[in-house]
């Protein structure tokens, strides 16, 4: 599992890659197309006007110079003498319009005035007329590049990634949906290994010894009845977060009072309480009403009560409170037993993790019950964990949103 999931991080990172090297080509190669086009543009233009200038009507406020072809000037239309100006031979423009009839120079510095200029010059027989105009903000802006196409494709691009992005943890998601099934099975098969072992052997004994004592035969069926409850619960333990991890639960659903199913739970486990001679404590509202599954939120405190009553070694007191924050219910579960090493608080909330294994199976716990808590807090928009009670013992915080 983990080979495919880098794998596929491989295919993520080197698609985005690709798809980012792609944008950045052809956005610079359509820059430098679209400001050859502009810059044709521009040239055309003053084509234009140079053969307007040869026929006498060319535009005015633009500067026209006319050359030999030997790079001579002989006129100027802003220089009244022009013997000052240099050969013009070696100008781009010029050897351009030499060769093809036409030709142009970009952001090039007057010998004249210092000043920049953008050049188009045409050749006419055995002359060359030249427009030029200066490197002015206007002409800078109309040469800039639109940046259109760049935000464009930068949103193209940002829409394809976030594609590739979801569909990558969507994928992910799968994966590790399919590890925690498969483990969920592995360890189930485990657990449920000693128990169906457990119930074979007392029923072949039974089977073997027809002449049993009565008092021994019916210990026997008792034991196998016990391990056949724990098989049981084990399966709707399972079954319950099957339909968490599927997110087959649709929420909200129906109105509920978890003032009530708490309630409900202190009555039923009261006497369990009491014969580990732990005081139990209910300080909740009179109503704690929100939406959802009663099922869920029922097994949800259900397992916390149940958890407390198997493990809370040497506890005298038993709390229960609940706040509300923010359209949050808080709901604290603490005790003053031997509480649980620091090194195993981060993972009692793991599937089939057991702090002493023997004592659990003794008891008959399956190792999901506060998997559960934890998975149907997280489906309630909250959370779950555990902290050290001051003076010890285990407190068991559980957060679920108000409206389901």
């Amino acid at each position: 599992m983990k080979r495919a999931q880098r794998i596929t991080n491989y295919i993520f990172f080197t698609a985005t890659i690709l798809i980012a090297i792609f944008a950045l080509v052809f956005g610079i190669y359509e820059y430098r197309r679209e400001l050859s086009f502009r810059v044709d543009i521009l040239h055309s233009q003053l084509q234009l006007n140079n053969y307007h200038y040869v026929d006498g009507a060319g535009e005015e406020g633009i500067r026209v110079t006319v050359i030999d072809t030997m790079g001579n000037v002989l006129s100027d239309t802003e220089e009244d003498d022009v013997s000052h100006m240099g050969n013009h031979i070696g100008r781009e423009e010029m050897w351009k319009a030499l060769q093809s009839g036409s030709g142009y120079a970009i952001k090039r510095a007057s010998e004249t005035n210092g000043e920049k200029y953008f050049y188009s010059a045409t050749r006419f027989g055995d002359k060359i007329v030249r427009s030029s105009v200066p490197y002015s903000a206007e002409l800078t802006s109309s040469l800039e590049h639109d940046y259109t196409f760049f935000y464009y494709t930068a949103s193209i691009l940002a829409l394809i990634a976030t594609a590739i992005y979801f569909r990558h943890r969507y994928v992910n998601s799968e994966q590790e949906k399919q590890r925690i099934k498969r483990q969920l099975t592995e360890n189930a098969a485990h657990e449920l290994k000693t128990p169906a072992a457990t119930i074979e052997g007392y029923l072949e004994t039974l089977a073997e010894n027809p002449d049993m004592p009565e008092d021994k035969r019916q210990e026997f069926i008792m034991r196998c009845h016990a391990q056949s409850r724990r098989m049981s619960r084990l399966l709707g333990d399972m079954s319950t977060l099957t339909r968490l991890d599927e997110a087959e639960i649709a929420r909200p659903q129906t109105p509920i009072d978890a003032a009530v199913i708490i309630r409900q739970i202190e009555e039923e486990t009261a006497s369990q309480f009491a014969e580990r001679n732990i005081e139990l404590q209910i300080d909740i509202p009179e109503s704690l009403p929100m939406t959802g599954d009663a099922s869920l939120i029922y097994s949800l405190f259900r397992n916390i009560f149940s958890n407390a009553i198997a493990y809370a070694t040497h506890a005298t007191l038993f709390w229960v409170k609940a706040t509300v924050t923010d359209g949050r219910y808080q709901f604290t579960f603490m005790d003053n037993g031997v509480g649980v090493q620091q090194e195993h608080l981060s993972r009692i909330f793991e599937r089939f993790y057991r702090i002493d294994k023997g004592r659990s199976r003794q008891i008959g716990g399956t190792g999901l019950g506060l998997a559960i808590v934890k998975n149907i807090a997280l489906q309630y928009g909250g959370s779950a964990y555990a902290t050290t009670t001051a003076g010890g013992g285990l407190t068991i915080k559980v957060e679920v949103m108000k409206e389901g």
